[in-house]
């Protein structure tokens, strides 16, 4: 695998700070010194902090939109794929996992990481609206997946509903 580049390693450096610290303690020298680059090698990237709040948000939807368009592929289903990744994706720490962790960090003082959070929620409501044909029912499996979600993010796998999809599917769509 391709070593990552430098202005990779600066927004990954970044996401783990901001999910690691929060966002109020993250300063610029303390990404570039995570990044392993100095301080004007993260200047060249991202000209300034807001430039570099872009770039993470440019990321987190980018990830966002790869793993809707992953869902949308997948035999097993939209719905699915929700419920279940929303207990995979934070046990397997992947990249999507921490950009979204990283913007529901940022929202909470960020309009424009709230925005990004807004996005990213509204794509997967009208996938999952699509595949069920219902938007109601579409707010509860995301509800549900974002219960577990949140559970999963703190240690929690929520083992019987992560175990029991079929049967949560069936209640939510009666």
């Amino acid at each position: 695998m391709p070593r990552p580049s430098q202005r990779d390693r600066i927004l990954d450096a970044y996401t783990d700070l901001v999910v690691t610290s929060g966002p109020d303690t993250v300063t610029l020298d303390a990404v570039a010194t995570a990044a392993g680059v100095s301080k004007g090698g993260l200047l060249y990237h991202f000209g300034s902090r807001e430039a570099l709040l872009d770039g993470l948000l440019d990321r987190a939807r980018e990830l966002n939109d790869a793993d809707l368009a992953t869902a949308r592929a997948a035999p097993e289903g939209v719905a699915r794929y929700y419920l279940r990744t929303s207990v995979d994706d934070p046990a397997a720490d992947s990249a999507v996992f921490r950009a979204t962790v990283a913007l529901i960090k940022l929202a909470t003082t960020e309009p424009r990481a709230a925005e990004a959070t807004r996005r990213c929620l509204a794509g997967w409501r009208e996938a999952l609206t699509e595949e069920l044909g219902d938007p109601f029912t579409a707010d509860l499996v995301a509800t549900v997946g974002d219960g577990m979600y949140l559970r999963a993010i703190v240690g929690d796998s929520s083992p019987g509903l992560a175990d029991a999809t079929e049967e949560v599917l069936a209640m939510l769509r009666r």
